[in-house]
């Protein structure tokens, strides 16, 4: 009996000791996972670009709602005349090399009243954006950077419920048409309302894809101006311009005279030596 009360007292110890021990314990398990949860944030975020596409914020029961912002980026890059081909075939170079989407590029060439000029509208990376406009400011100066933020939370949770709800609801139609007791006239109904279900969700998922390409990845476009000369920014770029426009107006109307000249060279060639003949005939004609 007293071996079996001595067992009794030593296993209440134990299970005190270890009671005792636990919120140590826990404590410094929290220390120790803190820096590591915090390296894992940093990792998935990739900086601050990516942490603002995925803001997150506590409801009314301290839950995180995840939000979905699309962000973009418009700049202006002046380069130099000469250097334009030169910039903006550096920047669609260096915007493959950050597997990023093309959406648009256009380069204008120079011409004889306007200078060349280019667009670029592509979609990045959120972790890739500041190495992609760091080294557009090595080939140009950027002049102007705007940015913008747009919430699209309630779009995604919306798109995100009627495609869970679609789906749902195709699997339900396709499982009553493998019921074999069902009439004709129900099995072509289902199969109408399944094509339908099918329809909507194949539109709602092509519109989860594009919101999920706005959020992301990060809108950067980009417009490349040609750098003016001093004679066109300095004092005397009034008269410049007046120089240029003068010449372009007397080149304008030399072209408009050869224009003219050129429509009654055939009359002038045909008309001459017919009038000439018409003046012979009458004179003959009156001589009689």
């Amino acid at each position: 009996m007293k071996q079996v009360w001595w067992l009794i007292v030593s296993a209440l110890l134990v299970l005190n000791a270890c009671g005792q021990q636990t919120p140590e314990s826990a404590t410094d398990m929290s220390r120790a996972a803190a820096p590591m949860a915090k390296m894992a944030a940093d990792s998935v975020l990739g900086g601050a670009e990516q942490s603002m596409t995925e803001l997150s914020e506590p409801n009314s029961t301290n839950q995180a709602i995840k939000k979905y912002i699309a962000l973009r980026h418009h700049l202006n890059v002046e380069l130099a005349a000469e250097h334009m081909q030169k910039g903006f075939d550096a920047a669609l170079k260096h915007c493959e090399a950050l597997n990023c989407q093309i959406l648009s590029a256009n380069f204008n060439k120079e011409t004889q009243y306007n200078p060349p000029s280019a667009s670029l509208s592509v979609r990045l990376p959120p972790r890739n954006v500041e190495v992609f406009l760091s080294g557009l400011a090595k080939s140009g100066e950027i002049i102007q950077h705007s940015r913008e933020a747009e919430d699209k939370t309630n779009q995604v949770v919306d798109a995100d419920a009627r495609i869970q709800n679609l789906t749902e609801l195709r699997d339900r139609l396709r499982q009553m048409l493998g019921d074999k007791s069902a009439k004709f006239k129900d099995i072509i109904d289902v199969e109408r309302e399944l094509a339908n279900t099918q329809s909507q969700l194949d539109r709602i998922m092509s519109l989860r894809k594009v919101l999920s390409l706005e959020t992301d990845l990060v809108a950067v476009n980009i417009h490349f101006s040609a750098r003016q000369g001093i004679t066109e920014q300095g004092f005397f770029s009034p008269v410049a311009r007046a120089i240029q426009d003068a010449g372009r107006v007397m080149m304008e109307s030399l072209a408009t005279l050869i224009t003219l000249l050129m429509t009654a060279l055939p009359w002038i060639v045909i008309g001459i030596p017919l009038t000439v003949l018409l003046i012979k005939l009458w004179k003959k004609l009156k001589a009689k």
